[in-house]
C-alpha cells in the first residue's frame, strides 16, 4: 500500500506542481499572455520581493496547517497549491539567481521547479496521513486542526504585522533589503 500511495502521490504532485508553477509564472505576463494562476497567488509571490527565505518561510507557515488537515481530516487545503508549492518552487529557483525576470516570471523554470516541489510535498502529506491509525485521527482532528488554525489565524497575522512595521522602518531610514534589482 505504501508504494501505491507513493507512486500516485508523485504523479499527482508533479502534475499539480507543473500546472501551478507555469500558471503562476504566466500571471506575470498578463494581459499579453493568458495566465491560469490565482490573483492571490500572484500577490503573495510579489510580496516576497524575490527573496528565497521569504518565499520559503511564507510557504512554511501554511505547510503546518495543510499537514495538520491532511493528517487529521485526510484532505488537502487550498494552501498546498496556492501558497506552499509556488512559494517553495520560487525559493528553490532563487537560491542561485535572484533575478525574478529569469526565475519567477519564467513559466518553464517555474513549472519544473514547482513540479519537483509538488511531488515532494504531496508525497510527504499523503504518506504521513496514511500512516496515522484511524483511532488517532479522531484525536488529531480535536487537537491539530484547532492548533493549526490558531497558528494561521492569530500568530501569522501578528508576524506579518511586525514584518510590515519593520519594513516601514527600513524604508523610512533608506535601507533596502529587497532582492529585486535597483533601478
Amino acid at each position: 500500500m505504501f508504494l501505491i500511495i507513493l507512486i500516485k502521490s508523485l504523479i499527482i504532485g508533479g502534475l499539480v506542481g507543473v500546472g501551478v508553477g507555469a500558471g503562476a509564472a504566466r500571471m506575470f505576463h498578463a494581459p499579453t499572455t493568458q495566465g491560469m494562476g490565482a490573483f492571490r497567488t500572484l500577490g503573495e509571490l510579489n510580496s516576497c520581493e524575490g527573496d528565497p527565505a521569504s518565499h520559503f518561510s511564507f510557504g512554511l507557515g501554511f505547510f503546518f496547517n495543510a499537514w495538520a488537515s491532511s493528517v487529521a481530516a485526510g484532505s488537502f487545503t487550498q494552501d498546498v497549491d496556492h501558497r506552499i508549492i509556488p512559494n517553495w518552487g520560487a525559493a528553490a529557483l532563487m537560491l542561485k539567481n535572484r533575478n525574478v525576470g529569469e526565475t519567477l516570471h519564467d513559466p518553464k523554470k517555474m513549472a519544473i521547479s514547482c513540479g519537483i516541489i509538488g511531488m515532494i510535498v504531496v508525497a510527504f502529506l499523503n504518506l504521513t496521513a496514511s500512516s496515522v491509525p484511524e483511532a488517532l485521527q479522531v484525536t488529531a482532528v480535536k487537537v491539530l486542526v484547532p492548533a493549526a488554525n490558531l497558528l494561521v489565524n492569530t500568530v501569522m497575522p501578528v508576524i506579518f504585522w511586525l514584518a510590515a512595521i519593520d519594513a516601514g522602518k527600513n524604508q523610512a531610514s533608506g535601507r533596502r533589503f529587497s532582492a529585486a534589482p535597483r533601478s
